[in-house]
């Protein structure tokens, strides 16, 4: 099982990444055939696929953005598969997503190789509803 060091070193690296605007360092925590599910359900396959994403949006809406990242919780899922969930609070400076917008990203980890990857990350903003949560 991923240990919860790891864990926060994946999530130090992607949030560094994101703050120097890098699709190539973001990208390079995942494996080289992973999936990414972006927040409007955009789905990249492959490291590739994620870094040129990455790259775009660090160069046009979220230009300028800073990323602050924090593992909520962490378990196995048996063999060497994790799940971590870790939120994310994003500060936007200008442009049409300025402002703060929080998410959660549910992320899977394999460590069986020489460095943990990320094989597959769904992220989703997180937004007040009405009346409450749901259940």
């Amino acid at each position: 099982m991923l240990g919860r060091t790891d864990a926060e070193a994946i999530c130090a690296a992607l949030e560094a990444a994101w703050n120097a605007g890098d699709g190539a360092a973001f990208a390079a925590n995942f494996a080289e055939d992973a999936d990414f599910v972006n927040v409007l359900g955009h789905h990249a396959r492959g490291r590739a696929e994620i870094a040129v994403g990455h790259q775009g949006i660090f160069e046009g809406v979220y230009k300028g953005s800073r990323n602050r990242l924090q593992v909520e919780d962490l378990r196995s899922l048996g063999g060497s598969l994790s799940l971590m969930h870790v939120a994310a609070a994003l500060e936007v400076p200008e442009g049409p997503m300025a402002g703060t917008h929080r998410a959660l990203m549910s992320v899977v980890v394999d460590d069986a190789g020489t460095a943990p990857r990320i094989v597959a990350l769904h992220n989703t903003f997180v937004r007040d509803m009405p009346g409450g949560r749901p259940n």
